[in-house]
């Protein structure tokens, strides 16, 4: 539901700002929204403000963002990638992947958390990110 509303307001070149007061914005061009979906973004504001705030939030330690929050990817090596995916119901799991060269199918993959939400697969996540990193003699 949100996904297909964010992924409309990207179609119809329309931002999305969170303001310093907590508030949404809208960056866009007078002709690109309707009544419809100015009705629609203020019943879902609150979801529209959270899955914005959990893409900065993964931004921020280095994942990269698909469909608006649908998928996010971290690559910590070459072949090896931190997933966390959003289904159907909101809910999300996390996983780590290692693929072969030039392969497309993993030979390890390990669950990290299974439909939970946004915010315990992504504490998960980033423990993972923040031992990887202490590991490797990284300081952020």
């Amino acid at each position: 539901m949100i996904n297909n509303l964010l992924d409309q307001l990207v179609h119809n070149n329309i931002q999305l700002i969170i303001s310093d007061n907590q508030k949404l914005k809208l960056l866009y061009q007078k002709n690109n929204v309707t009544d419809e979906l100015k009705n629609q973004i203020t019943k879902n504001k609150l979801k529209i403000m959270q899955r914005l705030l959990e893409n900065k939030q993964a931004r921020s330690v280095g994942f990269n963002i698909y469909g608006s929050g649908d998928l996010y990817e971290y690559r910590y090596g070459f072949g090896s990638y931190l997933y966390i995916e959003r289904s159907a119901n909101d809910l999300v799991t996390a996983w780590r992947a290692n693929y072969p060269k030039g392969g497309d199918k993993p030979y390890k993959l390990k669950i990290i958390r299974k439909n939970s939400s946004f915010e315990k697969a992504f504490k998960e996540a980033k423990g993972f990110i923040d031992w990887l990193n202490k590991k490797n003699g990284k300081r952020y």
